[in-house]
């Protein structure tokens, strides 16, 4: 079997990871407390199909928070 080697990252891939991982970080400390704070949390996946920089869509995460029995 043959061995895998990965290439370096780039500047700008280290911080786009850096980036991605801080404020995925953030994301769920935001979440967590606002569970703590009695807010029901609904989080759905979505894609962004229509981008210039890519053939792929892109994911990204819709949520909605809303304290019990306050609905609008």
């Amino acid at each position: 079997m043959g061995e895998i080697h990965q290439f370096p990252k780039t500047a700008e891939e280290q911080e786009a990871e850096r980036q991605l991982t801080e404020a995925m970080h953030t994301f769920n400390v935001a979440i967590k407390h606002a569970v703590q704070c009695g807010f029901e949390i609904e989080l759905r996946p979505g894609t962004w199909s229509f981008t210039t920089y890519t053939d792929m869509p892109v994911p990204y995460i819709d949520f909605t928070a809303r304290l019990s029995g306050r609905h609008v």
